[in-house]
């Protein structure tokens, strides 16, 4: 090629320099990179091959156990002593790559966004360059854009270091579209440092990175729905090929032909390159501007024949759809050192980004498990993205869990469990639990030992589960039961206000660092609370960090009672022990709730710690009394090095597995302990009944309570609902301090099980006076259907109206409530998201509006001086002095609302500002505990999985205590039996050795020394002395210096946490009795049931 001088100054090579050409080097530099990579795979895997080799093959049966085998000739262990920690240590490295590259982390989202931005700005430079010749060398003043250029290649390059390091298969890695980019853009900067000039080349790969756009604006949650990401996806697509084909054409046509000596170039900008392409891609074809070299005129003709092809039909679509049956097919391949689990059920994109958030969580300890998602149908765009996003931790597969086919393909013989998720909010929920229970017996039938842990909603559907006869609970089976779950966690709002709040935060994850970056960019409903002067905020977002870990307690714990290591737990770990789990002489794993003193800690015991980590929580563990005494600072509390520590891992109690075979227990249980009931008499009276010690006969609501055969509820004999029918006035008045629960149902909608919600407030740790009545307001007609479940319990009416009619809400005393429950009528996902709950929300603004009505009447001022008085009894006197003191009294009937949409937890409040794009947890009435969504239980699925032990412990304190017989009988459909005889001392640990969720004020009671400005830790001390454990705060919401009559959460709030007057304290405190405390004379009693 012949340039003449005044060409020759645009190149800055001089002439006659400026005529010779080095793209020949470029180009080989990303050749020769691209070929060294796949030979160098070849060679490692030959070398490895070779090695193999020279090792003699064992006879059958000689392999060591543990081993595996290298391309089936020898063991690897053979190879090095040292080859398993070099597995390990290149394991980690793989997996701290691929945590960088997966946006599974905070780090490697931003580092997916810089690479997409720093990518478009090689782009730009790029396009500036166009304007300059192909090849150059440097001006003599420098070149910026190069240096810049330089500096964003180096970024690319680690970035492709870390994609080879994460990458399964390295020779595959050698074909991917980031790994070609990085080949053709990478090496000839190199050279260009080398040879002081640089060559424009394929530079414009990178604006393939815009393919990548739509994963992209869904982290920034920009796309959000199927459509919008479909179009986005389009465009890109469209758009990257259309602008790298233009920079393909302005390389061939500006450089000319090399067998010509260059001597035919065409001198074209990059936009005339656009609008070739452009006009070639519409068939127009104007013909203004044609290829004049013969590389541009084959460039054309495979651009017409290729991306021309694709963009001019709806190939695009129809690669889509039938590329879906071999994209998710295959076999699955399990990676050596990873556990894999199987999910399947309900595959959809809230129900999989839910459970990975919880299951990946950062506050997990390593989660080296990989999960295999297997359902039927095709998954849309929203699902696919999610797949990208988790690339190293999810694979789909399409199949069908009722074919053994396809459960080999995903290997589910050496999956470590299979977990089946349910549609929360299916219309049908009879129906939705068939089809699980059909999944589970179809696992079972394909591997009987499988751990399987099942979503139901409907819990007399467990039933059926227990007729599987591989069903094993003891060895890891379990089943969530969503229904009673709900229900549970709702009766204990009626004792405690927001205690539901505060269990679904403790048992979902959410570390520290999210709520701090809530409080950090809080949006601008909530920045208004967090920048108060109050601060309730962060003092509820503070709480939600802390979830419920296990972890075995250090032996400095060993021979101290129970009490004694919460206290130091408290007072020097900064932990918050609730619970311990011990093996009795059955191997039999017992769950003791606040344990009392009696209780020893020995070897192998293990503790339920509130925590904001696992790290945190290793504390217990590692703890050393010698090395981690008095001055020692909470971060410094990890392993040491003393004779007393060094053999900790020896010594290590093994946690819960579902391989180890116990039975895990809670302390309620008498299957092993009760006689048989005796059989009805013929005359229809019930039979006499013996109890050593203590009169529990029943003859009214005011005599001694009777209870079931079990001992773990209060028992009446069974009534009619018309019975319990509440008509008349006389009636009406009787209801203070109760519980009114607001149902939707009619007699064709399904069961909701309203059991569950009875029992936990029917459980015998509670004195038969301090029982709240519970009043069922609803369709007649609809508690019909459920009547024979209830109709054995105490102190439970019904009334026949509706909770949207003040009328029928005045008829229940709802001024005179102590709680008001309303239920969703559960209309499933068939119709308008906004219109899903719109019964619970209509009668939750309804009773709002009676409580504003009658808030100045001398009624409403009597029952407010009531309540303010005592919640529990009624004193004339005191009532009259508080009416003329108090100016005015205002009414507010704590209340619950269950909704099926999270979303519509923004109409509740009228005055609060939550953003409809809020979290639920974020909402001001789900931190107050005025909302409830069966959404918070999603946490289960993964906390079962990895923890069996945190699911018993959850039921024991929202079920109030079952067990297996009780179920049985209860499943049967039957009346719930009467006691039997139950010996002193067993009748003893059953009423004493149960913990009730309660709410105390400070200045009263255990509590009257604690006022305002003390901490919350000498509240916690004190309060343990007596027995009571204090899980966290109910505290006054002060908005702008104004209380809003609401209160919020506080969990586990630090010991230098100051008290505020009107703070109620959320504890578990053990069933009291006078007559319990003193030594029980041996005398038998008759329990004679009777009518109510």
């Amino acid at each position: 090629m012949n340039l003449s001088e005044e060409l020759c100054e645009a190149t800055y090579c001089g002439y006659p320099d400026c005529n010779d050409r080095y793209w020949w080097m470029f180009l080989t530099s990303s050749l020769a990179t691209f070929f060294f990579g796949i030979g160098s795979v070849f060679i490692v895997r030959f070398i490895s091959r070779l090695l193999c080799l020279n090792h003699r093959r064992p006879h059958p049966g000689t392999v060591p156990e543990g081993s595996s085998w290298c391309g089936g000739i020898c063991p690897m262990n053979l190879l090095d002593k040292n080859a398993e920690s070099e597995m390990r240590s290149m394991e980690a490295a793989k997996d701290w790559a691929t945590r960088l590259m997966s946006a599974q982390s905070r780090f490697g989202r931003i580092l997916l966004i810089t690479y997409f931005c720093v990518s478009m700005g090689s782009y730009a430079i790029y396009v500036l360059d166009t304007s300059k010749p192909i090849e150059r060398c440097f001006p003599p003043d420098g070149d910026l854009l190069f240096f810049i250029d330089n500096i964003f290649n180096f970024f690319f390059l680690a970035v492709f270091i870390l994609r080879f390091i994460s990458w399964n298969d390295k020779f595959w890695f050698w074909f991917s579209v980031n790994t070609q980019v990085d080949i053709f853009t990478i090496p000839p900067t190199i050279v260009a440092l080398g040879v002081s000039r640089t060559w424009l080349g394929l530079r414009c790969l990178r604006i393939m990175i815009l393919m990548q756009l739509p994963e992209i604006l869904q982290l920034l949650r920009v796309l959000r729905t199927s459509n919008g990401i479909k179009l986005t996806s389009l465009l890109t697509i469209v758009a990257g090929a259309w602008l790298t084909s233009a920079g393909i054409y302005h390389l061939v046509e500006n450089s000319g032909d090399p067998w010509l000596h260059f001597q035919n170039s065409q001198p074209l900008t990059y936009g005339q390159c656009i609008y070739i392409t452009v006009v070639t891609m519409s068939t127009v074809g104007y013909g203004d501007l044609t290829p004049q070299t013969t590389c541009g005129t084959i460039f054309i003709i495979f651009f017409i024949l290729g991306v021309l092809a694709i963009f001019a039909s709806a190939l695009p679509e129809i690669v889509e759809i039938v590329g879906q049956g071999s994209k998710y097919s295959g076999v699955y391949e399990p990676v050596k050192g990873k556990k894999h689990i199987v999910v399947c059920g309900h595959i959809t994109y809230d129900s999989v980004s839910n459970f990975l958030k919880d299951f990946l969580h950062i506050d997990r300890d390593v989660v080296n498990v990989h999960i295999v998602l297997l359902d039927t149908t095709d998954p849309d765009l929203e699902l696919q993205a999610l797949f990208r996003r988790h690339f190293t931790k999810l694979r789909y597969f399409q199949g069908s869990v009722f074919n053994p086919a396809d459960l080999q393909r995903v290997k589910l013989n050496e999956s470590d469990a299979c977990l089946i998720l349910c549609n929360k909010y299916s219309p049908k929920p009879d129906t939705e639990d068939s089809g699980q229970i059909m999944r589970v017996i179809s696992i079972k039938n394909f591997n009987p030992e499988m751990r399987v842990i099942v979503q139901l909603i409907q819990d007399h559907s467990k039933t059926h589960l227990m007729n599987i006869p591989s069903w094993n609970q003891a060895y890891g089976d379990d089943v969530i039961c969503i229904a009673a779950l709900k229900l549970g966690f709702m009766a204990q709002t009626c004792l405690a206000p927001g205690f539901s709040t505060m269990m679904a935060n403790l048992f979902a994850m959410r570390s520290s660092s999210e709520t701090q970056s809530v409080v950090k960019n809080a949006s601008s409903p909530t920045e208004t609370y967090l920048e108060s002067p109050e601060g309730w905020m962060s003092h509820y977002l503070h709480g939600c960090g802390n979830e419920i870990y296990t972890e075995s307690l250090s032996r400095a714990f060993d021979g101290m009672n129970a009490p004694e290591v919460v206290k130091e737990c408290f007072t020097k770990l900064k932990l918050l022990l609730i619970a311990v789990q011990q093996t009795n002489e059955f191997d039999e794993a017992e769950i003791i709730i606040n344990p009392g003193p009696l209780l020893l800690i020995t070897q192998g015991t293990v503790g339920f710690f509130l925590a904001p980590d696992a790290t945190e929580a290793k504390r217990a563990y590692y703890y050393c009394r010698a090395c981690h005494g008095e001055g020692v600072g909470v971060e410094k509390i990890w392993r040491c090095e003393c004779k007393e520590c060094a053999c900790l891992d020896n010594n290590h109690s093994k946690k819960y597995t579902h391989k180890d075979g116990h039975k895990l227990l809670a302390m309620t249980r008498l299957g092993d302990v009760h006689e048989p009931a005796p059989a009805r008499s013929t005359g229809g009276e019930l039979p006499e009944l013996k109890i050593k010690g203590v009169n529990l006969s029943e003859s009214s609501d005011h005599d001694q309570p009777a209870y079931d055969f079990t001992g773990l509820f209060h028992w009446s004999p069974a009534r009619t609902v018309e019975d319990a029918l509440i008509t008349s006035a006389q009636k009406r008045r009787y209801l203070v301090n109760h519980v009114i629960v607001c149902l939707f149902g009619d007699e064709l909608s399904p069961l909701i099980g309203i059991r569950n919600f009875v029992m936990p407030l029917r459980a015998s740790n509670f004195k038969y006076e301090d029982l709240k009545t519970i009043v069922f307001l609803g369709n007649i007609k609809y508690i019909e259907r459920e009547w024979d479940k209830i109709m054995n319990f105490p102190k439970v009416f019904v009334c026949s109206g509706s909770p949207l009619s003040r009328a029928d809400m005045r008829n229940v005393n709802v001024h005179q409530s102590a709680m008001c429950v309303i239920l969703s009528a559960n209309l499933g996902d068939s119709i308008e998201q906004g219109l899903q709950d719109k019964e619970t929300i209509l009668s939750s603004l309804n009773l709002k509006s009676i409580m504003a009505a009658g808030a100045h009447s001398r009624r409403s001022k009597i029952i407010a001086a009531y309540a303010a008085e005592s919640p529990t009894r009624l004193n004339g006197g005191s009532i009259k002095r508080s009416l003329f003191t108090q100016s005015s009294p205002k009414i507010t009937v704590p209340m619950i609302t269950e909704l099926v949409n999270d979303i519509n937890v923004q109409f509740l409040d009228d005055d609060d500002e939550d953003d409809p794009d809020t979290e639920l947890y974020l909402t001001q009435p789900f931190a107050c505990g005025t909302a409830f969504a069966v959404s918070v239980l999603d946490s289960l699925m993964s906390a079962t999985y990895f923890n069996a032990n945190s699911l018993t412990l959850i039921r024991t304190l929202i079920t109030g205590g079952t067990n297996a017989d009780l179920e049985e009988i209860l499943s049967e459909g039957g009346e719930l039996p009467p006691g039997v005889q139950i010996g002193r001392s067993r009748l003893k640990e059953l009423l004493r050795d149960r913990c009730t969720v309660d709410q105390l004020s400070i200045g009263t009671g255990v509590f009257q020394h604690c006022k305002d400005g003390h901490t919350y830790g000498s509240l916690f001390l004190h309060g343990l002395e007596s027995g009571i454990l204090c899980l966290g705060i109910y505290r006054n919401l002060i908005i702008s210096g104004k209380s809003s009559g609401k209160r919020y959460v506080i969990t586990n709030p630090s010991q230098e946490f100051e008290l505020m007057s009107g703070d109620r304290i959320f504890c578990l405190k053990h069933f009291e009795d006078l007559n319990m405390n003193n030594e029980i004379p041996v005398r038998e009693t008759d329990l004679i049931g009777s009518d109510l």
